[in-house]
């Protein structure tokens, strides 16, 4: 297994963020050549839904670790297959296949590591739809082909809903805390029919998101399996995310009410998203420092209209090492500053 990205030991941080947790493309959509390191735990039950729920997962048994991969379709072996997605991903050398749009994400398909055994979607998987947030719904149907070596050896039909089930605050191991936390609920149910006989499946899967992080905090997973005989058989996954991230809320009220500054994800692998939402326009300075205060870059200066901007930051794109740099931000005159980590 590939190692993941360590932490700085001894470092305690409890995430105080300011909303509700609101998938979107610019904030959670998957991002083609970014890594998702995760620790793989023994399964636990998921808890309740509802509002203001806390999820206590402090005693998550680790077993194991591995990095997710995701990259461009084009670079990928399922190229010439999958040619209505866009980002590829990697998982435990597997391969799955998604059209990453500012509306969603569908799944058109699937590929063993050698590349002999896919599934292609003719109705793609809705994995998810933007905006999303706590209560958020929808449901639909899927179907494609089972094939090895390009020969078709059956049919995957199925249903799936999607929801927003729980908004509440997420504990996890290394007393890490994580409020305003958004879990989403997936159920698909379907039909694997080979060789002429039906086999029924149905996968429950509750991740849990926040809004400084792209990618799930946890994930949950059980599948049930019914074979020929009638009886049910289960399997369960589970994973965390170990990368603590940090949003300061002094940013916010340092800069006056109407107007917030936060950045994410933070600590980050390729870059960092800088948002400022402005409730009128307003005269923007956003700049990015050393640790020495030296001036790296200017990402703007000037007047910028109201609502959300985000920008983004990225030192190895500029030939800097990896480390903290400072983001201050200065609205009309008042000044804010946040440390970001680049790993």
């Amino acid at each position: 297994m590939r190692k993941i990205y360590a932490l700085l030991s001894g470092l305690l941080i409890v995430s105080s963020l300011q909303a509700q947790t609101t998938l979107k493309f610019e904030t959670h959509g998957l991002m083609a050549d970014t890594k998702n390191g995760m620790n793989l735990t023994k399964y636990t039950e998921p808890g309740v839904d509802g509002k203001n729920v806390t999820w206590d997962f402090t005693n998550l048994e680790l077993t194991n670790n591995f990095v997710g991969s995701l990259d461009n379709v084009d670079i990928s072996k399922g190229s010439s297959i999958f040619t209505t997605s866009n980002v590829a991903l990697e998982e435990f050398g597997n391969y799955f296949f998604f059209n990453v749009t500012q509306s969603g994400i569908e799944q058109y398909g699937f590929m063993s590591g050698n590349g002999a055994t896919t599934i292609e979607y003719d109705v793609p998987f809705v994995k998810m739809r933007y905006p999303f947030a706590f209560g958020s719904s929808y449901s639909g149907n899927f179907s494609g082909n089972y094939k090895f070596n390009g020969a078709v050896l059956g049919t995957i039909t199925g249903t799936y809903t999607v929801s927003g089930d729980g908004a509440g605050k997420l504990l996890l191991p290394e007393n890490v805390s994580y409020s305003n936390a958004l879990r989403v609920k997936e159920v698909k149910t379907f039909t694997q029919t080979l060789n002429g006989n039906d086999y029924q499946f149905e996968d429950v899967t509750y991740r849990w998101y926040v809004e400084g992080h792209r990618y799930p905090l946890l994930v949950l997973i059980k599948s049930i399996s019914l074979n020929q005989n009638g009886k049910s058989n289960f399997s369960t996954r589970a994973a965390y995310n170990p990368v603590i991230i940090q949003n300061s809320p002094t940013a916010i009220n340092a800069l006056g009410a109407n107007v917030s500054f936060t950045t994410y994800p933070n600590p980050y692998t390729d870059f960092v998203n800088i948002s400022v939402r402005l409730e009128s326009a307003s005269n923007v300075k956003l700049s990015v420092f050393d640790m020495n205060g030296r001036l790296v870059k200017v990402l703007v200066n000037g007047v910028e209209p109201s609502g959300e901007r985000v920008y983004k930051f990225s030192a190895k794109d500029l030939g800097l090492g990896a480390g903290a740099y400072l983001v201050k931000v200065n609205v009309n005159g008042k000044e804010a500053t946040q440390k970001v980590v680049e790993l």
